[in-house]
């Protein structure tokens, strides 16, 4: 076991979590996927992508009217006439303009060979006459090229769509089926295992006895990864004996293949602390980052010894069969665990994952005197108080949500953010600017 005696600076863990997830996320095997099937917004493209047509890919009108050629119009007094040829619309073959006639289009019709101008209805008395009155025309309604969508303004042949690692917008996808696209090369979601270790938690809704408390954290940290994009199992794993945690952990992991493992509980030094007595063992290193809540940490990679375990047989042929699993182990107090997934997790998978958005910060200005310890950057809940004044681009007034205790889940509950006070933030008064981390789910004009 790897442990460090004193506490590393909060930027230090997050650079090693950074590391912890790039080696174990960037071994992510790709699938094929039909866009029409659905759920195809929000993967991440793993292949170049290069129209191989233009859009539009014909010239095409941009108004229902009438197309002409520009050189067969007489304007006098911002009128004219033209006899009309023909009708053409959406979906038909492009017809051919006689010389000195008009064509009537409908909105996306191909523009027929030879006309450069289209002058919208309601410029006219309507369609169905066999000659056609403009009124009303200024010299800019007559230039070349009006109303018509050329060919490949929009997107030319062999530009650019998609590079590996864009996440699709839904309007990126519109733009890919536009472009022809019916599947695409996309990386597999992550997979994160969630953990809670414990003789005294329980399933909730079952019956407790003295001691024993309902299982708050996986439910919390799920919810979390899954608006990172990740496909998440929670277990629970009620035992203080670390060969019974491994044995389950080695079972969920054959039938849940993870990429990520997050456990919550049982790092501390005490004596029953099941995840660093069993994950210690095993290459994942222990110790204290410089925050408070969420001081206690666990980090690594499990590898080398999966085969051995039998652990490989469900890796997909895509995957690299000897790819390490990241575990990241969080304290178990619940709050400790949530801010620890705000102020540690998010940013280092934020850096490693395109469909993780980074820690959402806005400047704040406290109301009221506080005392923070020397030495640790400390997160305090907080409330906004003033909504209308972050949503204009101001600087918010922000409340303090109960104590600095990591036991206080309503306080978490009742908080938008997480006031960040710097290792040497010892006495901050009030009307003090500082910065904050709006807590997922929560946050401006989320009330």
């Amino acid at each position: 076991m790897s442990e460090t005696t004193t506490r590393v600076p909060v930027e230090e863990h997050i650079s090693r979590l950074k590391d912890v997830l790039g080696a174990a996320l960037g071994a992510r095997a790709t699938e094929t996927v039909e866009i029409s099937a659905g759920g195809v917004a929000g993967r991440i493209i793993a292949e170049r992508l290069v129209s191989e047509v233009p859009l539009p890919g014909f010239d095409n009108s941009q108004m229902d009217g009438f197309a002409m050629r520009a050189a067969d119009l007489t304007v006098r007094d911002g009128e004219a006439r033209l006899p009309v040829a023909g009708t053409t619309a959406a979906g038909n073959e492009p017809a051919l303009l006689p010389l000195g006639a008009a064509y009537e289009v409908m909105t996306g019709a191909p523009i027929p060979a030879g006309a450069d101008l289209v002058i919208p209805v309601e410029f006219t008395e309507g369609f169905g006459a066999k000659e056609v009155h403009f009124a009303g025309l200024s010299e800019a309604d007559v230039a070349r090229g009006r109303y018509i969508r050329a060919i490949g303004s929009d997107i030319a042949a062999g530009e650019l769509l998609a590079e590996p690692g864009d996440v699709i917008s839904p309007a990126q996808l519109a733009v890919l089926v536009a472009c022809g696209y019916a599947e695409l090369e996309v990386l597999e979601p992550i997979r994160t295992l969630v953990l809670s270790t414990g003789d005294e938690i329980r399933r909730p809704g079952s019956e407790l006895r003295p001691g024993q408390l309902y299982d708050s954290d996986t439910p919390l940290l799920g919810a979390v990864l899954e608006t990172f994009g990740h496909q998440v199992v929670t277990s629970r794993v009620g035992t203080d004996d670390p060969a019974w945690f491994l044995d389950a952990l080695d079972a969920l992991v054959a039938v849940h293949h993870p990429h990520l493992i997050i456990t919550a509980g049982g790092i501390s030094k005490g004596a029953y602390e099941v995840v660093r007595q069993g994950l210690g063992n095993r290459g994942i290193s222990f110790g204290t980052v410089a925050q408070q809540p969420g001081g206690p940490q666990g980090w690594g990679l499990l590898e080398g010894d999966l085969e051995g375990r039998g652990l490989l047989h469900w890796r997909s042929q895509q995957e690299d069969p000897h790819a390490p699993i990241a575990v990241i182990a969080l304290p178990g107090n619940p709050v400790s665990s949530a801010v620890s997934m705000e102020t540690l997790v998010r940013p280092a998978l934020a850096a490693v994952d395109p469909n993780c958005a980074p820690p959402r910060r806005i400047t704040v200005r406290t109301v009221e005197d506080i005392s923070s310890p020397q030495g640790v950057r400390q997160f305090r809940r907080v409330r906004i108080l003033d909504d209308a004044a972050a949503e204009a681009g101001g600087v918010p007034t922000v409340a303090l949500e109960g104590g600095p205790g990591s036991h206080l889940l309503g306080h978490l509950a009742r908080a938008d953010a997480l006031l960040e006070l710097p290792e040497d933030d010892v006495e901050v008064p009030s009307g003090s600017e500082r910065q904050a981390v709006l807590i997922t789910g929560r946050g401006v004009g989320t009330r």
